[in-house]
């Protein structure tokens, strides 16, 4: 067999033909993209660890936010609250403890603020907290007592320091407990001062904002709102008439910086027989003082706001309402006894026996949205203002009030009450029957 043909046999397809092998560039390829996946895929997964991890951060710092804010709200609802306190920050029930604002503040009569401790750190000490449990809704709260007593009215400066409140982490639910921690500071601006809350998100196991993951702090300023803005010049105010024709009414008025004024009416004045003590050297019927413009042209809401500052609901909105609408002494007295200062009687006010409701040194404010009946001899240091259309004392009997009474109409009837215009009264009502308010543009959350 010659060359020729073996080529040929050679040629023959199947027969000895190398098999050459293909693809491997395909696989490198396939590998380069598994990977740059890979890479993909591990850079992406990094992004969105990043993103769950900023997001609870950022979730913990608006809860944290959040609880500077409700402890900022809380705290001022706390000074406005009139009620008595346990060392919890709940309503008293027993005898022997003090409301929120003078366990931690002392108003004087010219509005100026004192702290009744001393604060010397830097930032302020916190002097109440509360601890909330996210999801069980409960929340706890400490308002300490000072650490040695403190004299009231104050007779020397604070020496001793607050207690740090230490409230109890809440046991319910399984969420983030917040806390907050309130501290005040001082303001040079008369009848102010600072609030400063700061707020956290406490971990398993933290019961203070230093040990805790997110924190933020906010502050603001609080002014007084007095219970009595204007107070009468007179104890006896009537926008409209007074007649009493021959009862032995007692008015009685020796403070000079009132001009002793006895009865101030925006109508006329029968009186004939009227009991009048006033500043010396004044003659008594001069200080009866009828047909006063300045009352007979106000109208009833704006009588109100003369005296007040406000309209009558907001004024409501800041006072405590008797749960009732045919009110009686003994409704009166438990508010009293309870702390309550700045009152709002829905109804009609009856005292009918002979009880001592309010001192010179600690009276209150009594708005009674109806009528008001006084008989026997009841002791009242008080402002009380009415508005009914008649003020009628018919069996007033020997009742005494220390402080004033103004009627949005007439007054009439033929008890013979004494009405006694207490200087002292009207110096301590202005700040023991006082609400607080934020300034505005005084929030900052830095």
């Amino acid at each position: 067999m010659n060359n020729h043909t073996n080529r040929q046999i050679l040629c023959m397809p199947g027969i000895n033909q190398r098999k050459y092998e293909r693809g491997a560039a395909s696989v490198v390829v396939v590998a380069l993209l598994l990977l740059i996946m890979a890479i993909v895929v591990a850079f992406a997964n990094r992004t969105i660890i990043f993103e769950q991890k900023t997001s609870a951060n950022q979730y913990r710092a608006t809860l944290a936010f959040e609880a500077a804010e409700a402890g900022l709200a809380w705290a001022q609802a706390m000074l406005n609250e009139q009620k008595y306190i346990t060392t919890a920050c709940t309503e008293a029930t027993a005898s022997g403890n003090e409301r929120f604002k003078n366990r931690y503040l002392n108003i004087r009569p010219d509005t100026t603020i004192e702290f009744t401790y001393v604060n010397s750190a830097t930032p302020p000490a916190p002097i109440a907290a509360c601890i909330y449990n996210q999801a069980g809704g409960s929340m706890n709260c400490s308002c300490p007592v000072r650490a040695s007593p403190y004299p009231n009215p104050p007779t020397l400066s604070p020496t001793n320091t607050p207690n740090t409140p230490n409230p109890s982490v809440p046991t319910a639910g399984s969420g983030y407990n917040l806390r907050f921690d309130i501290a005040f500071e001082s303001n040079t601006r008369t009848g102010t001062v600072n609030i400063i809350s700061q707020g956290c998100t406490l971990p398993a196991g933290a019961t203070a904002c230093a040990g805790g993951d997110a924190s933020a702090t906010v502050r603001a300023t609080l002014g007084q709102i007095s219970g009595l803005a204007t107070p009468p010049a007179s104890p006896l105010t009537a926008r409209g008439n007074v007649s009493i024709g021959n009862a032995a009414l007692g008015v009685s008025n020796p403070d000079p910086n009132t001009n002793g004024v006895t009865i101030n009416s925006g109508g006329t004045i029968d009186a004939a027989s009227a009991r009048i003590t006033t500043v010396p050297g004044t003659p008594p019927k001069a200080t009866l003082v009828g047909n006063d413009a300045s009352l007979r042209d106000k109208t009833e809401d704006g009588l109100f706001s003369s005296f007040f500052g406000m309209s009558k609901d907001a004024y409501k909105s800041l006072s405590y309402v008797l749960p009732c609408t045919a009110c009686t002494n003994t409704d009166l007295i438990k508010a009293y006894d309870a702390g309550e200062r700045q009152i709002w009687v829905p109804g009609s006010m009856t005292i009918n026996a002979s009880p001592t409701i309010g001192t010179s040194t600690d009276p209150f404010v009594m708005v009674v949205d109806g009528m008001v009946n006084i008989s026997g001899g009841p002791q009242i240091s008080a402002v009380i203002y009415s508005t009914a259309a008649t003020w009628d004392s018919t069996g007033g009997g020997s009742a005494l009030f220390r402080g004033a009474i103004i009627s949005e109409g007439d007054y009439t009837g033929n008890g013979t009450p004494d009405y006694y215009y207490d200087p002292e009264v009207m110096k301590n009502i202005r700040s023991s029957a006082k609400s607080f308010a934020q300034v505005p543009g005084s929030w900052r959350d830095f």
